[in-house]
């Protein structure tokens, strides 16, 4: 079997099963407003930038077209909701700052390995926590 490419082909990436059940130990049930759909159509797909989310919700975004979902995250928030994001620490820039102010940043001490790929990220990861009604100052690594 040939090797697969670190980088990815499309922008639908699973998600780390590790970090799933991190999310449901910690935070329950929870919504997907960006599932893993490698042959997404907006025609036929719930746009996840377009619809209301739920109470609480965890996005893995796609890498390349992060701002739009870093910004429906923030106005997500600003309703009353819990949003916890799987993003490059890159993405944590001046660019989104003002957007990311009192959410918990988690940076992962080792790359992530993503499923479909035999090996880890070439770049690191972050969670970034916004809960419902709370600000909060908490940056730490996991």
């Amino acid at each position: 079997m040939p090797a697969v490419n670190i980088y990815s082909s499309t922008d639908s990436v699973k998600t780390p099963p590790e970090i799933l059940r991190q999310i449901r130990k910690e935070f329950g049930k929870f919504h997907d407003p960006a599932p893993f759909n490698p042959k997404f159509n907006p025609r036929k797909h719930t746009d996840g930038l377009a619809s209301d989310w739920k109470s609480v919700n965890f996005v893995n975004p796609p890498y390349s077209s992060v701002g739009p979902w870093v910004k429906k995250a923030h106005s997500e928030w600003k309703k009353g909701k819990t949003i916890i994001m799987l993003i490059k620490l890159e993405n944590l820039g001046r660019k989104y700052s003002s957007l990311l102010k009192g959410a918990e940043i988690r940076i992962f001490t080792r790359r992530l390995k993503f499923p479909g790929y035999d090996r880890p990220a070439g770049f690191t990861n972050v969670l970034v926590i916004m809960r419902a009604r709370k600000r909060s100052s908490t940056f730490k690594f996991i």
